[in-house]
């Protein structure tokens, strides 16, 4: 299974639905605004964890690295990030670390988009 980047790369970076249910079920906006600078804030470890334990060939931690990037993913709406993730999964269960490998780069620029996304369509400006 390669990864198919015209498949992901018709979803949105951030679904804001998923932050506006967050914020209905909350009763206000203040939990999914943290939820979304903390997700923010450890974007860069979780995407180093993910990078190093594929490049040591580390399917253990990989597989580690790509639920949390999953999970994390669907949790904020990054929807495009969280299919490269699903598709990372895959590989990482057939034990392709090469394939997976090769999508690293997609995968930092998509989360680095969903950063993006978060600072400026969805969290207020920092007063």
């Amino acid at each position: 299974m390669a990864h198919n980047e015209s498949e992901s790369a018709t979803l949105p970076v951030l679904d804001l639905d998923v932050l506006h249910e967050l914020e209905e079920d909350m009763g206000n906006t203040g939990v999914a605004h943290n939820f979304a600078r903390d997700y923010i804030r450890i974007w860069d470890k979780r995407r180093t964890y993910l990078e190093a334990s594929v490049e040591h060939d580390d399917a253990e931690a990989a597989m580690d690295a790509v639920l949390s990037l999953k999970n994390s993913a669907l949790m904020v709406g990054a929807a495009r990030l969280a299919k490269l993730a699903v598709d990372l999964e895959k590989l990482v269960k057939r034990g392709d670390l090469l394939a997976a490998r090769q999508l690293l780069p997609c995968v930092a620029l998509t989360g680095e988009e969903t950063v993006s996304g978060l600072k400026l369509g969805y969290l207020p400006p920092e007063a």
